[in-house]
């Protein structure tokens, strides 16, 4: 029996599908990022900074390290040249002595993230992108798998995760922050003194995956520190016979790149003078274990599951009297061989609706380039984007604002306040970030029309650049066909060029409907 049908078989014995840990040995894998000590070796690098001096200062705890490389960034950070563009584009959340190199490292990892093109790590991907689990958890920072997930809920920090009432399925759980937001990073000896001070709450939160999901860890080894410290959390939750139940479920994935024969064996968990007995794979390749992800059945999507459990929780805990559940029988003369399932769930007059709940980001893009979606203005407004919005503040939002305009009660203070925010954005919200100040300036005193400046360049660079030319020069009609006919890098492998994509297009809903 191989690898694939080992692991497939395991799955199998549970009722729910697995959910996965990923860690940074994926970031390392596919994106060329380093780890956590090779990151703070070339940020030192990077900005100046004694690494050895630091490091030995700090007794090699990397926490201790990255405290006392804020502490010597910070002030250079304020008033060297160098930083210059950092300060005027994150000087705002630069709260305290550790922002600036939170700022930084999240620059870094942004810019430097490039999706690989090795043929047989791609092949991976392309299974990873396809596996069937309930959720992800994640301590890494960077946006792969936004990227491979998209219609994935995405939370941001532990806070987030504690403060939001989760669905459990169809999720990402980011919790140790993401380069999108610097001041999520969990970075620093404050930062993680504060994570693991709210270690036994994450704990809870996490407890229903673990008692009823098998657990995959990929990416991590099983001396990581931040992993077992969740784990055995966890197991101060549980009696001694469901302490043995959990251990059936934790799989770890082990890369070794020497491995003659892939291994799916047991092996001891080891903190603290504690000890569990895990599964453990050993493998050369990744592939054979996402494989047998990708063969686990579910009749729902997640997305869809998600989005069922969310109104099902609203309608059971809504103290709203006016709501009201309609049940409409099934034909007598329904032939039940022939029906997989059922589910409505909602207020009678909105079961005519599409789900527009369910309504992506990108979805809005090609009906903002397009005007093919037919979608109702208003409950994008009211549905669509709240949903999107807490994910992403780069979505078209004017075209439906002025569709909607002069429908009954139509007020733009009623929506939900993302959308109210989204409604003051201008075009400066759309500046794309990581771009030269020689080639910001050169843009931005561009004389010809777009059609002229997207002649010169490649389309990545047009994408990447554009939103920076002078608002003359930005034609709609020229803008609006460039958008249409290089819609394929809104699915860009790499990501800068995807958020400024969606950045680009933003702008075009601005000009032509604000």
């Amino acid at each position: 029996m191989d690898l694939t049908e080992s692991l497939l078989n395991h799955f199998k014995s549970f009722s729910s599908p697995p959910y996965i840990f990923i860690g940074s040995g994926v970031a390392r894998r596919y994106l060329g990022l380093e780890g956590w000590e090779g990151l703070l070796r070339s940020q030192c690098q990077a900005h100046g900074l004694d690494y050895e001096f630091l490091n030995s200062t700090a007794g090699g705890d990397l926490p201790e390290l990255a405290s006392a490389m804020a502490r010597e960034l910070h002030e250079r950070w304020w008033k060297d040249e160098k930083y210059k563009e950092s300060r005027e584009q994150y000087r705002k959340i630069a709260t305290n002595k550790e922002s600036a190199l939170k700022i930084e490292i999240a620059r870094h990892i942004g810019e430097s993230g490039v999706i690989t093109n090795d043929p047989q790590l791609v092949g991976e991907l392309e299974l990873l992108r396809k596996i069937v689990v309930d959720g992800i958890v994640t301590t890494n920072w960077d946006g792969l798998l936004e990227y491979l997930f998209p219609d994935y809920t995405v939370y941001v920090g532990q806070e987030a995760l504690l403060f939001s009432q989760i669905q459990g399925i169809g999720e990402i759980y980011k919790i140790h922050g993401s380069h999108t937001d610097p001041s999520s990073l969990v970075l620093t000896k404050s930062d993680y003194d504060e994570f693991h001070r709210r270690n036994p709450y994450l704990a809870s939160k996490l407890l229903t995956f673990f008692v009823e999901n098998p657990i995959v860890f990929l990416g991590y080894s099983l001396t990581d520190e931040n992993i077992l410290d969740i784990i055995h959390s966890i197991i101060s939750c549980l009696s001694p016979a469901n302490v043995a139940k959990l251990a059936d479920r934790l799989v770890f994935v082990q890369w070794d790149p020497n491995v003659a024969t892939d291994r799916f064996e047991r092996n001891i968990l080891s903190n603290d003078g504690r000890s569990l007995p895990v599964y453990q794979v050993t493998t050369g390749s990744f592939a054979s274990v996402l494989e047998a992800l990708t063969k686990i059945e579910r009749k729902i999507p997640a997305r869809i599951l998600r989005m069922l459990k969310q109104q099902v929780f609203e309608l059971v805990h809504t103290t709203v009297p006016s709501e009201r559940l309609y049940v409409q029988d099934i034909n007598d003369q329904m032939d039940f061989t022939k029906l997989e399932f059922a589910v409505g769930v909602g207020i009678r007059e909105r079961l005519m609706d599409k789900g527009y709940t369910a309504i992506s980001r990108m979805d809005l893009i090609k009906d903002v380039l397009l005007n093919d979606g037919g979608y109702k203005a208003d409950l994008i407004l009211r549905d669509t984007l709240p949903e999107i919005l807490k994910r992403s503040k780069n979505v078209p939002v004017f075209k439906y604002l002025k569709t909607a305009q002069g429908s009954p009660g139509f007020n733009v203070k009623n929506f939900d306040s993302r959308v109210v925010a989204a409604a003051k954005a201008s075009l400066v919200n759309f500046i794309p970030t990581n771009v030269s100040r020689v080639t910001a300036e050169a843009t931005k005193e561009f004389a010809k029309d777009f059609k002229a400046y997207a002649a010169l360049y490649d389309a990545e660079t047009v994408v990447n650049h554009a939103a920076l030319l002078p608002e003359k020069s930005l034609k709609v009609t020229q803008l609006q066909k460039f958008l249409v006919d290089n819609l394929a890098l809104a699915s860009s492998k790499k990501a800068n060029v995807v958020t400024n994509f969606f950045k680009l297009v933003c702008v075009f809903d601005c000009l032509k409907y604000r």
